[in-house]
Parts: C-alpha cells; sequence; structure tokens
C-alpha cells in the first residue's frame, strides 16, 4: 500500500516519517527548502518516541507522488481551495483520503471534489514544529489520530486505515460520531488560539489577566452553542474539561494560530473560529466574544509583517 502525505509540514511530515519508520511505501509531498532538505539527508525526527532519521520518497507536486491507496492531508486550511484540485492524480477510485487538519470543514471541502466515498474525516493531536530543513521534533507522549465515517459506522475502509496507522509513534482512535470529536476539539483550539493570539500574550499571561479566564470559557461556550445548534452532540460538561485541561497544561501550550501570526504568515482564522461563528450565527445563535476575537485579527489573516501593528 502506498500512502501519500499531502502538506508534509511538521504535523505531515512526523506522521509520515512514524509510518516510512515502520515499513510503509511513503512519498511526502512538500516544498521549499524543507522538501529539497529531506531529498538530500533524509527527515530526522526527534520524539518521545526515539530519535531517528527515514528516507521516504519527497514529490514536489501531487502530480509528481503519482497514484495512492491512502492520502493524508494535512495542508492548513486556507490552502484548500487552491491544493485539492492539483490532488487528482494521487486519487483513484479506491483511494481513501483522511483530513487530519484543524476545524470542522476540511472533510467537506475535500468531499465537495472526490466525493464521501474516498474520504474520511479526522483530528490530530500532536505538539511538533519544524526545527530546521528536514527536522521535526514531537514533544509529548501524545501523537494521536481520531478518525471516523460520517455516518458512525465502523466500515471496512476505517478498519483497514486504523490498522495501517497503527504503528509506534502513531496513537489511532476511530470515532462513532467524527462530527462530536471535531467541534470537541474546536470548543479548544478555537477558543485557546484566537485568545492568546489576540491578547498578544502566552495561556498563562492571558488567565492571570482580569477577564482572561471569563473569556476563554465564554468563547467555548459560544463555540458549543453554535455546534448544538447545527446538530453536533457534545460529550456533558465539555467546556468544564477543556477548560481544565487547558489551565492543567498552560505552561506547554502552543498554537499554531499565534505561531503564525508571530510569523507574519497567513492565518486559518476564518476556518478556525471564523467557520464556528458563521455557522452559529447562520442558526441565529448570538456569539459576541467569539464575533470580536475574529473581527480583531481579521487585517491580519493574510499575512503581515511579525504579526506587528504599523
Amino acid at each position: 500500500m502506498k500512502i501519500a502525505v499531502m502538506g508534509a509540514g511538521a504535523v505531515g511530515a512526523y506522521y509520515g516519517a512514524a509510518l516510512s519508520r515502520a515499513g510503509a511505501d511513503v512519498v511526502l509531498v512538500a516544498r521549499g527548502e524543507h522538501a529539497e532538505a529531506m531529498q538530500r539527508e533524509g527527515l530526522r525526527v526527534q520524539s518521545h518516541w526515539g530519535d531517528y532519521l527515514v528516507n521516504p520518497s519527497v514529490a514536489l507536486s501531487p502530480d509528481e507522488a503519482g497514484h495512492a491507496d491512502l492520502v493524508l492531508h494535512c495542508v492548513k486550511l486556507y490552502s484548500n481551495a487552491e491544493a485539492i484540485p492539483t490532488m487528482r492524480p494521487m486519487v483513484g477510485d479506491e483511494t481513501v483520503v483522511l483530513t487530519i487538519q484543524n476545524g470542522i470543514t476540511g472533510g467537506e471541502s475535500l468531499a465537495a471534489e472526490f466525493g464521501w466515498e474516498r474520504v474520511l474525516e479526522g483530528a490530530t493531536y500532536i505538539e511538533t514544529s519544524i526545527a530546521g530543513p528536514g527536522q521535526v521534533v514531537q514533544s509529548g507522549s501524545s501523537a494521536r489520530i481520531e478518525f471516523g465515517e460520517r455516518d458512525g459506522s465502523m466500515s471496512e475502509r476505517a478498519e483497514q486505515v486504523r490498522e495501517i496507522l497503527s504503528v509506534p509513534g502513531i496513537q489511532v482512535e476511530v470515532s462513532t460520531d467524527i462530527r462530536a470529536s471535531l467541534w470537541s476539539k474546536m470548543v479548544a483550539i478555537g477558543a485557546l488560539g484566537t485568545v492568546v493570539t489576540s491578547a498578544r500574550a502566552s495561556l498563562p499571561e492571558v488567565l492571570e489577566m482580569a477577564g482572561g479566564a471569563a473569556t476563554v470559557r465564554t468563547v467555548m461556550e459560544e463555540i458549543v452553542a453554535s455546534g448544538k445548534a447545527n446538530g453536533v452532540r457534545f460529550p456533558t460538561g465539555i467546556v468544564d474539561a477543556k477548560f481544565s485541561d487547558a489551565v492543567a497544561e498552560a505552561d506547554e501550550f502552543q498554537s499554531s494560530l499565534q505561531s503564525d501570526f508571530q510569523k507574519g504568515g497567513r492565518l486559518e482564522l476564518d476556518h478556525i473560529l471564523g467557520a464556528a461563528v458563521k455557522l452559529g450565527l447562520d442558526r441565529g445563535v448570538p456569539m459576541p466574544a467569539s464575533v470580536a476575537l475574529v473581527m480583531t485579527l481579521q487585517r491580519f489573516k493574510d499575512g503581515s509583517d511579525g504579526g506587528i501593528d504599523p
């Protein structure tokens, strides 16, 4: 079985490396210095499961990667409109495309192009970064992929993908309610990442600010209200659980939105909290705190000079 990783940045490269280390036939679709370094010297990984070097195939485009049996879709959400149509050379009649992007809309974008019969929705829980071209660092004991069918069934293809991904360095879970899983993750990342980025502060600093903890909880509650209005069934006590986790892990918390903002890069603003806001407002759900945060960062969503006001 051939596995292609579309968007082999920090997350995609880590999972591709773990699969390659376990003997899978992996091709990483990447670009820039990172891709060039992997082609020349392989991919170096530092992780909770050990440090190692692997030499998977590296392609600069989906056309170069060619047909795959499983595609892990890891590009930033704002790149979907551009990236998804280019993936046609990788996707055949029996190909499974598994999105492990942030947010709640990635599966729908892929299904619009390839059909739900080829798409599985998923989420990942991992702390990883690119330490330099061709070098990925993973921290903590979690490198988990949760995915599932839209109808909650344990299909044959879901079981096959579970078996493929079940290698050292990857924890796998098949969800019987993937919409609830995606929205539950959104409760945390949609609130925390946007609040710390808007505040230009770390999570511990936010929690110590007057009104900081209350703002985080309010945004979490608004996301839950949006999800419920759209038919999502959340676990009982989801806000209490996500807020408690945030407090307990505040010192280690990292936000990809904040990192992109600080680098002056594009932001997944419209596709994470912005998506929850749109879906909520369309259902008549008041979301004043979330709207204010999205508005605060709107001028930076297409990139800026290091996130610094002119």
